[in-house]
Protein backbone atom coordinates (compact mmCIF):
# COMPACT_ATOMS: atom_id res chain seq x y z
CA UNK A 1 0.00 0.00 0.00
CA UNK A 2 2.91 2.38 0.59
CA UNK A 3 4.06 1.93 -2.58
CA UNK A 4 0.76 2.45 -4.08
CA UNK A 5 0.63 5.81 -2.01
CA UNK A 6 3.76 7.15 -3.09
CA UNK A 7 3.06 6.29 -6.78
CA UNK A 8 -0.33 8.23 -6.27
CA UNK A 9 1.42 11.16 -4.84
CA UNK A 10 4.84 11.36 -7.55
CA UNK A 11 2.18 11.02 -10.67
CA UNK A 12 -0.13 14.02 -8.99
CA UNK A 13 2.76 16.27 -8.60
CA UNK A 14 4.29 15.57 -11.96
CA UNK A 15 0.75 16.76 -13.52
CA UNK A 16 0.49 19.98 -15.32
CA UNK A 17 -2.28 20.93 -12.56
CA UNK A 18 0.40 21.10 -9.46
CA UNK A 19 1.99 23.73 -11.75
CA UNK A 20 -1.09 25.91 -12.07
CA UNK A 21 -1.62 25.46 -8.06
CA UNK A 22 1.90 27.15 -7.51
CA UNK A 23 1.40 29.25 -9.99
CA UNK A 24 -1.75 30.28 -8.71
CA UNK A 25 0.11 30.58 -5.24
CA UNK A 26 2.54 32.72 -6.73
CA UNK A 27 -0.19 35.54 -8.11
CA UNK A 28 -2.05 35.53 -4.90
CA UNK A 29 1.28 36.27 -2.72
CA UNK A 30 2.83 38.91 -5.87
CA UNK A 31 -0.61 40.57 -5.85
CA UNK A 32 -0.56 40.72 -2.06
CA UNK A 33 2.86 42.29 -1.91
CA UNK A 34 1.72 44.89 -4.39
CA UNK A 35 -1.41 46.13 -2.72
CA UNK A 36 0.64 46.11 0.45
CA UNK A 37 3.76 48.65 -1.47
CA UNK A 38 0.39 50.74 -2.83
CA UNK A 39 -0.27 51.06 1.27
CA UNK A 40 3.27 51.80 1.98
CA UNK A 41 3.52 54.72 -0.99
CA UNK A 42 0.03 55.99 -0.33
CA UNK A 43 0.14 56.30 3.66
CA UNK A 44 3.70 55.69 4.65
CA UNK A 45 5.55 52.99 7.14
CA UNK A 46 3.31 52.47 10.22
CA UNK A 47 2.08 49.76 12.15
CA UNK A 48 0.43 47.13 10.03
CA UNK A 49 2.78 47.64 6.88
CA UNK A 50 6.09 45.88 8.03
CA UNK A 51 7.00 43.26 6.20
CA UNK A 52 5.92 40.79 9.09
CA UNK A 53 2.85 42.33 9.04
CA UNK A 54 1.69 40.41 5.64
CA UNK A 55 2.55 37.09 7.57
CA UNK A 56 0.45 37.74 10.07
CA UNK A 57 -1.80 38.63 7.83
CA UNK A 58 -1.57 35.43 5.75
CA UNK A 59 -2.75 33.18 8.47
CA UNK A 60 -6.58 34.81 8.33
CA UNK A 61 -6.65 33.69 4.98
CA UNK A 62 -6.03 29.78 6.03
CA UNK A 63 -9.32 29.15 4.69
CA UNK A 64 -8.28 29.82 0.98
CA UNK A 65 -6.40 26.71 1.04
CA UNK A 66 -9.36 24.50 2.47
CA UNK A 67 -11.32 25.76 -0.49
CA UNK A 68 -8.81 24.63 -2.37
CA UNK A 69 -8.50 21.15 -1.37
CA UNK A 70 -10.84 19.32 -3.72
CA UNK A 71 -8.20 20.56 -6.54
CA UNK A 72 -5.60 18.31 -4.31
CA UNK A 73 -7.59 15.39 -4.46
CA UNK A 74 -8.61 16.02 -8.41
CA UNK A 75 -4.84 15.92 -8.81
CA UNK A 76 -4.83 12.45 -7.11
CA UNK A 77 -8.00 11.21 -8.50
CA UNK A 78 -7.08 11.01 -11.98
CA UNK A 79 -9.03 11.72 -15.23
CA UNK A 80 -11.09 8.93 -15.24
CA UNK A 81 -12.87 7.14 -12.15
CA UNK A 82 -10.43 4.17 -10.57
CA UNK A 83 -11.31 0.85 -12.01
CA UNK A 84 -11.22 -1.58 -8.73
CA UNK A 85 -11.11 -4.57 -11.39
CA UNK A 86 -7.87 -3.47 -13.44
CA UNK A 87 -5.03 -4.37 -11.13
CA UNK A 88 -1.23 -3.86 -11.63
CA UNK A 89 1.67 -4.50 -9.80
CA UNK A 90 1.12 -2.26 -7.01
CA UNK A 91 -2.38 -2.43 -6.73
CA UNK A 92 -2.69 -6.45 -7.50
CA UNK A 93 -3.31 -7.12 -4.27
CA UNK A 94 -5.41 -4.04 -2.89
CA UNK A 95 -9.00 -4.29 -1.59
CA UNK A 96 -11.28 -1.23 -2.23
CA UNK A 97 -10.73 0.67 1.11
CA UNK A 98 -7.14 0.61 0.49
CA UNK A 99 -7.12 2.02 -2.99
CA UNK A 100 -9.77 4.70 -1.39
CA UNK A 101 -7.18 5.78 1.41
CA UNK A 102 -4.16 5.01 -0.39
CA UNK A 103 -5.55 8.08 -2.69
CA UNK A 104 -6.85 10.49 0.74
CA UNK A 105 -3.19 9.92 1.75
CA UNK A 106 -1.30 10.65 -1.50
CA UNK A 107 -3.62 14.11 -1.43
CA UNK A 108 -2.44 14.39 2.15
CA UNK A 109 1.21 14.09 1.02
CA UNK A 110 1.02 16.20 -2.40
CA UNK A 111 -1.15 18.86 -0.01
CA UNK A 112 1.74 19.33 2.73
CA UNK A 113 4.27 19.38 -0.48
CA UNK A 114 2.11 22.46 -1.69
CA UNK A 115 1.86 23.93 1.66
CA UNK A 116 5.98 24.37 1.99
CA UNK A 117 6.49 25.22 -1.57
CA UNK A 118 3.60 27.88 -0.89
CA UNK A 119 5.17 28.64 2.33
CA UNK A 120 8.71 29.19 0.89
CA UNK A 121 7.22 31.06 -2.12
CA UNK A 122 5.36 33.55 0.14
CA UNK A 123 8.38 34.11 2.10
CA UNK A 124 10.37 34.95 -0.35
CA UNK A 125 7.98 37.00 -2.45
CA UNK A 126 7.31 38.80 1.15
CA UNK A 127 11.08 39.54 1.98
CA UNK A 128 11.96 40.68 -1.47
CA UNK A 129 9.36 43.11 -1.29
CA UNK A 130 10.58 44.75 2.07
CA UNK A 131 14.13 44.77 1.47
CA UNK A 132 15.76 48.28 2.58
CA UNK A 133 12.58 50.13 3.92
CA UNK A 134 10.06 47.44 5.86
CA UNK A 135 11.87 45.31 8.42
CA UNK A 136 12.83 41.53 8.08
CA UNK A 137 10.67 38.33 8.79
CA UNK A 138 11.86 37.18 12.62
CA UNK A 139 11.97 33.22 13.24
CA UNK A 140 9.09 34.09 16.06
CA UNK A 141 7.24 35.18 12.99
CA UNK A 142 7.69 32.28 10.90
CA UNK A 143 7.52 29.22 14.07
CA UNK A 144 3.91 31.32 14.63
CA UNK A 145 2.64 30.99 11.32
CA UNK A 146 3.96 27.27 11.13
CA UNK A 147 2.41 26.09 14.70
CA UNK A 148 -1.22 28.08 13.42
CA UNK A 149 -1.01 26.20 10.16
CA UNK A 150 -0.40 22.47 12.23
CA UNK A 151 -3.90 23.16 14.39
CA UNK A 152 -5.19 24.28 10.82
CA UNK A 153 -4.30 21.20 9.68
CA UNK A 154 -7.15 19.04 10.60
CA UNK A 155 -9.62 21.53 9.24
CA UNK A 156 -7.64 21.00 6.10
CA UNK A 157 -8.01 17.17 6.58
CA UNK A 158 -11.47 17.46 6.61
CA UNK A 159 -11.53 19.59 3.16
CA UNK A 160 -9.55 16.81 1.40
CA UNK A 161 -11.88 14.59 2.94
CA UNK A 162 -15.28 16.33 1.51
CA UNK A 163 -13.08 16.40 -1.66
CA UNK A 164 -12.14 13.14 -2.09
CA UNK A 165 -15.54 12.01 -0.87
CA UNK A 166 -17.66 13.77 -3.79
CA UNK A 167 -15.49 12.74 -6.60
CA UNK A 168 -15.91 9.55 -5.84
CA UNK A 169 -19.80 9.87 -5.35
CA UNK A 170 -20.59 11.85 -7.89
CA UNK A 171 -21.27 10.27 -11.35
CA UNK A 172 -19.68 13.43 -13.20
CA UNK A 173 -16.98 15.95 -12.33
CA UNK A 174 -18.73 18.75 -12.28
CA UNK A 175 -20.93 18.09 -10.00
CA UNK A 176 -18.42 17.16 -7.77
CA UNK A 177 -16.94 20.30 -7.50
CA UNK A 178 -20.77 21.99 -7.57
CA UNK A 179 -21.22 20.01 -4.34
CA UNK A 180 -18.10 20.54 -2.48
CA UNK A 181 -18.35 24.42 -2.80
CA UNK A 182 -22.07 24.57 -1.81
CA UNK A 183 -20.84 22.06 1.10
CA UNK A 184 -17.62 24.29 2.28
CA UNK A 185 -18.23 27.69 0.55
CA UNK A 186 -22.35 28.59 0.14
CA UNK A 187 -23.97 26.64 3.06
CA UNK A 188 -22.01 27.97 5.83
CA UNK A 189 -22.09 31.34 4.32
CA UNK A 190 -25.89 31.06 4.47
CA UNK A 191 -25.95 29.78 8.00
CA UNK A 192 -23.36 32.77 9.38
CA UNK A 193 -26.00 34.88 7.86
CA UNK A 194 -28.39 33.55 9.29
CA UNK A 195 -26.94 32.90 12.82
CA UNK A 196 -25.78 36.79 12.67
CA UNK A 197 -26.83 39.02 15.38
CA UNK A 198 -29.22 40.74 12.86
CA UNK A 199 -31.28 37.84 11.99
CA UNK A 200 -30.28 35.54 14.85
CA UNK A 201 -32.23 32.30 14.68
CA UNK A 202 -31.92 29.76 17.10
CA UNK A 203 -30.73 26.47 14.54
CA UNK A 204 -28.06 28.13 13.27
CA UNK A 205 -26.46 30.18 16.09
CA UNK A 206 -25.96 26.53 17.50
CA UNK A 207 -25.02 24.84 14.19
CA UNK A 208 -22.41 27.82 13.89
CA UNK A 209 -20.34 25.67 17.02
CA UNK A 210 -19.93 22.71 14.65
CA UNK A 211 -18.97 24.43 11.23
CA UNK A 212 -15.60 24.03 9.52
CA UNK A 213 -15.82 27.33 8.50
CA UNK A 214 -15.59 29.94 11.46
CA UNK A 215 -12.50 28.22 13.29
CA UNK A 216 -10.52 29.39 10.77
CA UNK A 217 -11.33 33.03 11.62
CA UNK A 218 -10.54 32.28 15.06
CA UNK A 219 -7.28 31.01 13.92
CA UNK A 220 -5.25 34.60 13.51
CA UNK A 221 -5.62 35.23 17.55
CA UNK A 222 -5.14 33.16 20.24
CA UNK A 223 -7.30 33.94 22.47
CA UNK A 224 -9.83 32.51 19.65
CA UNK A 225 -8.08 29.52 18.82
CA UNK A 226 -9.13 26.79 19.59
CA UNK A 227 -6.83 23.60 18.87
CA UNK A 228 -8.41 20.65 20.39
CA UNK A 229 -12.02 21.67 18.71
CA UNK A 230 -10.41 22.49 15.47
CA UNK A 231 -8.61 18.69 15.46
CA UNK A 232 -12.22 17.45 16.88
CA UNK A 233 -13.83 18.69 13.61
CA UNK A 234 -11.77 17.83 11.73
CA UNK A 235 -11.54 14.15 12.80
CA UNK A 236 -15.05 13.96 12.73
CA UNK A 237 -15.66 15.43 9.59
CA UNK A 238 -12.54 13.38 7.69
CA UNK A 239 -14.33 10.28 9.48
CA UNK A 240 -17.79 11.05 8.34
CA UNK A 241 -16.97 11.87 4.37
CA UNK A 242 -14.43 9.06 4.13
CA UNK A 243 -17.32 6.36 5.19
CA UNK A 244 -19.80 8.00 2.75
CA UNK A 245 -17.04 8.24 -0.40
CA UNK A 246 -15.91 4.45 0.41
CA UNK A 247 -19.50 3.01 0.29
CA UNK A 248 -20.21 4.92 -2.63
CA UNK A 249 -17.15 3.53 -4.32
CA UNK A 250 -18.10 0.19 -3.01
CA UNK A 251 -21.22 0.38 -5.09
CA UNK A 252 -19.90 2.07 -8.15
Amino acid sequence: MFHYIAREAYRAVRKKYSLYYILGIFVICLLANIAMACFRSIYGMNDGSFTYNLIIFAEGAFIVPYYSCIFLSDMVFGREYPNPHIKDSVTNKLKRWQLYIGKLCATVLVGIAMFFVSFVIMLLVTMLFGIGDSGSVSMDTILDFLQKALVAFPLWLAGISIGQMYLFAAKRKRNAFIFYFLTVLVIPRLITLLASEKIHLFPFTKIMDILITPQFQALQFYFTMNPLKCAILGIVYSVIASAIGLTAFYKH
